[in-house]
């Protein structure tokens, strides 16, 4: 089955959770594919059992190499909630729990952001813009978009009593972006990896936002990371 994820025409062949969420990325397929993603082998699916459901063992298998495939074409995903706003792609990432989700709802009921995936976008550089896009594997609920929007920005959260949000600079914001990639990687794949970060870092605003749950941290970073609009 032919897919367009992140600009690219992907083949593969997925049931279950990965399909139904891959559903919308559909497309004729027209000429060769970028990527070939496969099936996890059996002997894989079975380690996991008892661990991971078969569905579970594909979605993360072919997530995986997507993720690996994409490093080839100026690009990698970033664990993050994405929103879409007035035309710019903004993202919240943290470790699972922190509330990279919950922070992102707020966005949705208060300025209406609309959602572009809620766990795993894809970034690439187009025609010398950083771009972030949808992709099927969008977390357990399946909040996603298949479009590509200029990326906005990047904010890191952690909870705090305070509501702020700071600037960072490449080198402070370096080990946050990176720990958000890929966490298994091949030394071929990282030399294409490190170059895409560094040029992430210095094209792209990135934000540190200490946060307690509540509406006003939504109104502290999208006040900061849109420009005051």
């Amino acid at each position: 089955m032919r897919y367009e994820i992140a600009g690219l025409k992907v083949d593969m062949a997925v049931s279950g959770k990965t399909q139904r969420q891959a559903a919308a990325y559909a497309a004729p397929a027209q000429g060769p594919a970028d990527l070939q993603i496969h099936c996890p082998p059996p002997e894989l699916v079975a380690e996991k059992a008892g661990l991971l459901t078969a569905d579970e063992v594909e979605y993360l298998y072919t997530g995986g190499q997507f993720s690996t495939g994409l490093l080839d074409f100026n690009g990698f995903r970033l664990h993050a909630s994405a929103v879409t706003l007035d035309s710019r792609a903004y993202l919240f990432s943290a470790f699972s729990g922190t509330g990279k989700s919950t922070h992102t709802a707020k966005w949705i009921r208060l300025f209406g952001a609309t959602y572009l995936n809620d766990d795993k976008p894809a970034l690439r550089k187009l025609d010398g813009v950083w771009t972030a896009f949808g992709t099927p594997w969008s977390g357990k609920h399946d909040l996603s978009s298949p479009e590509g929007v200029a990326l906005g920005g990047v904010a890191f959260l952690t909870r705090g009593d305070v509501n702020n949000i700071r600037p960072l600079s490449p080198a402070e914001a370096l080990p946050l972006l990176l720990g958000q990639t890929m966490r298994k990687i091949t030394a071929p794949k990282m030399e294409l990896l490190l170059p895409l970060v560094d040029d992430v870092l210095r094209s792209v605003p990135i934000w540190e936002l200490t946060c307690r749950n509540d509406d006003d941290a939504a109104y502290t970073s999208h006040s900061a990371m849109t420009g005051g609009k």
